[in-house]
């Protein structure tokens, strides 16, 4: 699964920390270095790279860290600042 900023949302950085703000709710949502990090790869690379990619990373498994990617995805979806796409086109 691959997951976009939903239109009108975007990702910046603000006084060091990365934001996301919706300019159709006017919403902000604070993300952490990690989750940050997670979204960017996830939309990057899909969910399931991103798991694998940060489990090396941190040394955990790749399931443990798709759990709290799915979660914070989860999060986002229902803010509507993220949106799910399938893998096969978009």
């Amino acid at each position: 699964m691959r997951i976009q900023l939903a239109p009108g949302t975007t990702l910046t950085r603000v006084e060091g920390k990365d934001v996301l703000f919706s300019v159709r709710t006017g919403d902000s949502y604070g993300l952490n270095e990690t989750a940050a990090h997670m979204l960017k790869l996830g939309i990057e690379t899909g969910l399931d790279a991103a798991a694998s990619r940060m489990a090396a990373e941190y040394d955990v498994t790749p399931k443990e860290i798709r759990a709290d990617l799915d979660e914070l995805v989860q999060e986002l979806v229902s803010l509507k600042l993220v949106q799910t796409l399938s893998d096969h086109g978009a």
